[in-house]
């Protein structure tokens, strides 16, 4: 009797579209998501090489790609907004689907004369994203950091 509620409901729930992790052509199938682990580190300092503290940081990670047809896309994977520390440095983690094809980092001194006058906004495109960590072959797809140094001017 076990047996023939097994098969009953083992066809059951394959009719719905339930399946078991059997070995399928060659692999096995697997739940869950792609994801790799990405860090931003930054340091921001004035004209003269000192860290300025309370600057606000937009990081903004996309996924880009071209279809087949040409059109390209583009999809906003991860964004943070930091302020920078004490020593002008900040630092961000994230988890995301996959490794970022573009980054895009903007600037800008939000409490205006306070931690040594108004600078001027900038903002860097795509500054370099290294691999720090291989993926498993699988759903991980590795460690990848990306960094930058800016030097602030302040607004005339």
């Amino acid at each position: 009797m076990k047996n023939l509620l097994k098969v009953v409901f083992g066809s059951l729930l394959s009719l719905l579209g339930f399946s078991s992790c059997d070995i399928v052509k060659g692999g096995y199938c697997m739940y869950g998501q792609p994801h790799a682990d990405f860090t931003l580190k930054g340091t921001v300092t004035d004209v003269e090489g000192k860290p300025v503290e309370g600057i606000r940081t937009v990081v903004d990670a996309y996924q880009k790609w071209t279809d087949d047809a040409g059109i390209e896309y583009s999809n906003l994977n991860y964004t943070d907004t930091l302020y920078t520390n004490v020593n002008g440095k900040i630092e961000s983690r994230a988890t995301l689907f996959s490794r970022p094809s573009a980054v895009m980092i903007t600037i800008s001194d939000m409490d205006g004369e306070e931690n040594g006058g108004e600078f001027e906004e900038q903002v860097i495109n795509d500054p370099e994203i290294k691999t720090v960590k291989k993926g498993d072959g699988e759903w991980y797809t590795g460690a990848y950091e990306a960094s930058f140094k800016v030097t602030l001017k302040k607004k005339n």
